[in-house]
């Protein structure tokens, strides 16, 4: 690691960072500095309107989905397609890529000089200092214009309406799927919660998508999602499953074997390399929005479509990180996310028990999420503290989880917890490991998994 990196590292973490503190509610607009964003845009020229943006915002699958649309219009002939997404596992130059390579050290340190160039410091204007989300922000929109992208897709960090990222005037705006998580900052209902995603439909969009929900959300979604289309003049699609572009599936212990309807091709028999439901249903809004973004503007040819669909990935989400005996990583922050987890476990390893790994942080709705796991046959649970101020302590996570499991254990770091559960593991070959929980631990259990002897 460069030193002109690391002192951008820790410069950025020395900022206001929501992602280390809970952020204010968006009832506190003043607290979101929307306009002060926008000037410290407009004093870099305004690069977010140098490209075409397709926006992605959701409480599930925004971040696969953000990579899947990134992914298959690469594959469709678009050069330097620009990606923004969060968080990240190891660095922070993760989060800005361009054809899924990620920005070189050199570059982040430079852009982060331009951006930082403008920045007001805290005497100037403590209520308009911008936090490590918005200088990430604006380092992306800034490096995609000096790299002349073709194509920018932005995945919102927050809800939407108040997102750093909704400065942005999108080709098309696209919602995945809704679901409970930041109630504290988002609302604690359904309808206010879809609101805050909706907002991302502003005057100017191209045209609002929204993506695969469950039948009763998909209701509050469309509610929520018309009002502002109508209310900032922008045509709205909503999925429709009589033209599905999955059509049809076939699940395999390594993903899936699809049949794809789309872009006016029919292809058969398409690998797609990750695992479970909810990720066909992240690629049927990935599908929907380059649909929406090529229109009738390039041809797409079957093998172009095919070769994108199967270079689809999304690195810690079920990330199977060892196999024979298998052992994954999953980014499952939230009640929803832990629920598609257990349900793809089952799924693609079918009779298997489940050793869990798990660490959360402090604020999320870990009632929930423990529940959710504790539906599959898991032999024993093993709890950490993950790597940040907002932190549930592991041995807290013990106690709260030991009336739904038969045998939880807090472990002193991710290592000892990894060490356990392959130990258990080695037992038992017949079992899998999952290590899930928030994104904040992924990386040193990642670690410890593919260092394991």
């Amino acid at each position: 690691m460069s030193n002109a990196y690391q002192s951008a590292e820790a410069f950025l973490l020395s900022l206001v960072n929501y992602e280390k503190q809970s952020p204010p509610a968006v009832g506190n607009t003043k607290d979101w500095h929307m306009k002060a964003f926008a000037g410290l845009l407009e004093k870099l020229g305004n690069p977010q309107s140098a490209y075409p943006i397709i926006h992605v915002a959701g409480t599930k699958g925004k971040g696969s989905t953000t990579r899947f649309i990134a992914t298959l219009l690469g594959a469709m002939g678009y050069q330097r397609v620009g990606v923004f997404t969060s968080p990240h596992i190891e660095s922070f130059r993760e989060r800005i890529a361009i054809d899924n390579v990620p920005i070189t050290e050199d570059d982040f340190a430079t852009t982060l000089d331009s951006v930082r160039a403008h920045l007001p410091t805290r005497d100037e204007n403590d209520s308009g200092f911008r936090t490590t989300f918005e200088t990430l922000t604006a380092m992306a929109l800034h490096h995609f214009r000096e790299k002349k992208c073709e194509v920018v897709v932005l995945e919102t960090g927050l809800g939407g309406r108040l997102d750093a990222t909704n400065v942005v005037t999108a080709k098309v705006a696209l919602l995945t799927a809704i679901g409970y998580d930041h109630q504290r900052v988002l609302g604690n209902t359904m309808q206010l919660i879809a609101a805050e995603k909706a907002g991302i439909i502003t005057p100017g969009t191209g045209i609002a998508l929204i993506g695969p929900q469950p039948t009763r959300r998909m209701k509050i979604m469309r509610v929520a999602a018309k009002k502002q289309a109508i209310k900032s003049k922008v045509p709205l699609q909503t999925y429709d499953v009589q033209a599905d572009p999955v059509p049809s599936f076939f699940c395999a212990e390594h993903g899936f074997r699809l049949n794809v309807r789309a872009l006016g091709l029919e292809l058969n028999d398409v690998q797609f390399h990750l695992l479970g439901r909810h990720q066909i249903d992240n690629l049927r809004a990935a599908l929907l929005a380059c649909e929406a973004f090529i229109g009738t503007s390039k041809t797409v040819s079957a093998e172009q479509l095919r070769a994108g669909i199967e270079a689809c990935v999304s690195p810690g989400r079920l990330e199977i990180v060892r196999e024979n005996p298998p052992a994954l990583v999953d980014g499952a922050h939230c009640p929803l996310s832990a629920a598609a987890a257990i349900k793809a476990i089952e799924a693609h390893f079918p009779g298997k028990k489940v050793v869990i790994i798990l660490g959360v942080l402090a604020d999320k709705n870990h009632e929930d999420i423990l529940r959710h796991l504790a539906q599959c046959d898991c032999p024993l649970l093993l709890t950490y503290t993950p790597s940040s101020p907002r932190a549930l302590n592991a041995r807290d996570l013990e106690l709260q989880a030991a009336p739904l499991f038969p045998n939880v254990r807090s472990c002193a770091s991710p290592e000892e917890a990894v060490q356990i559960a392959l130990n258990y593991q080695s037992r038992h070959p017949k079992t899998v490991v999952l290590c899930t929980g928030t994104f904040y631990g992924i990386a040193a259990v990642r670690n410890a998994l593919q260092t394991h002897k």
